[in-house]
């Protein structure tokens, strides 16, 4: 049977294991998140616009 200050301990130790191994994860878990949200939600339906000229006289914007 396991006593009081056996699950205690059960509970510290875990508690320390699990906080540090969250730690050091952190960057690498965000990093790898970042650059699976970018590939497969990047918007790659948008279509540049183009790049818009205008003459020196004139007002009209040229495409």
């Amino acid at each position: 049977m396991m006593n009081l200050s056996d699950i205690v301990q059960l509970v510290l130790l875990s508690a320390v294991v699990f906080l540090s191994l969250g730690y050091i994860g952190h960057r690498f878990i965000l990093r790898w998140f970042q650059n699976l949200k970018y590939r497969l939600l990047s918007p790659g339906y948008l279509k540049p616009a183009g790049v818009w000229m205008r003459d020196g006289s004139s007002s009209k914007i040229k495409k």
